[in-house]
């Protein structure tokens, strides 16, 4: 079991009842801003969402500790599975201490408040994550807006990231469409596969579309390690793949110069990534400018 899904345990271990699943939200969220745990990158990340800061990594660990019984079935609240509550206390024991301190710390300060007070404080205090809330709330607090993005051929890649963070950074942004420029949108990372990254882009309202054309083929990537590697293996890609494809790369720019777009691969180093060398092709055929975000 992940350490994140025993602080979730944890925490419903502390709080003693069950939680509507906003202010469950609302808590783990706090762990997040307000403790140790914001500088845990394995922790969970959030968007604004409907009822203001969401994960969606959050409730697919939720829905696994359904499944495995740690958890109620219910999903109209969050509650413990009484059968399961000797497990669940075995596995809150191996978290550290500091966990259990964020923890109790949250707790003290937000457990008792009432789902309407806790989402006013929420967004009041953390502005951004009340930009597409449908609750109550909203309209008294000033809700953050992300500055107007400049028209740009924008590349981002994901490793190192939850889907989660990835998402919200491309709404700081701006972005409206993601362009996924692998050969094959599989990923084990969740969020990143190409049907579940159009369904949670979609969620925020930004349109995804794939073009496996611009990609390179799993099979041209078999012993790559070294800088030269890839630096060849990209070489190869300009040379020979993107002069095949120039109508897809001149519909990509199209599309760029109408709407605030981004080249989405895998890699966090754009430096070996295919999609610096796309951004140039795409940046000739325009005049736009590149930025890797």
């Amino acid at each position: 079991m992940l350490k994140r899904q025993k602080t979730v345990l944890c925490l419903l271990t502390q709080v003693g009842r069950p939680l509507s699943p906003t202010v469950f939200v609302k808590l783990v969220f706090l762990l997040r801003q307000e403790t140790e745990l914001e500088r845990d990158p394995s922790f969970y990340d959030f968007v604004p969402y409907k009822r203001g800061p969401f994960s969606f990594t959050l409730y697919c660990d939720l829905r696994s500790l359904r499944k495995n019984g740690y958890v109620a079935p219910e999903e109209e609240h969050v509650a413990l599975c009484n059968r399961t509550l000797d497990l669940t206390e075995r596995k809150i024991e191996e978290l550290p201490v500091f966990i259990h301190d964020a923890v109790t710390t949250v707790l003290d300060q937000y457990g008792k408040m009432r789902q309407p007070a806790l989402v006013q404080c929420v967004y009041s205090r953390y502005p951004w994550f009340a930009r597409n809330s449908e609750l109550l709330g909203r309209d008294l607090v000033s809700v953050e807006r992300p500055k107007k993005t400049h028209l740009a051929i924008y590349t981002a890649g994901y490793e190192g990231r939850s889907i989660d963070a990835f998402l919200n950074n491309l709404l700081k942004k701006n972005i409206e469409v993601v362009i996924d420029v692998r050969a094959n949108p599989v990923s084990r990372k969740y969020g990143f596969s190409g049907s579940q990254f159009r369904q949670l882009s979609g969620k925020l309202g930004i349109e995804y579309r794939h073009v496996p054309c611009l990609g390179i083929p799993s099979s041209a990537r078999a012993g790559l390690g070294s800088f030269a590697s890839y630096q060849h293996l990209l070489d190869r890609y300009e040379d020979r793949v993107l002069p095949e494809h120039l109508d897809k790369i001149d519909e990509v720019g199209a599309l760029m110069k109408r709407r605030s777009s981004v080249l989405v691969c895998v890699e966090k180093d754009v430096r070996c990534c295919h999609r610096s060398r796309l951004a140039e092709a795409v940046a000739k055929s325009t005049g736009l400018e590149v930025i890797h975000l």
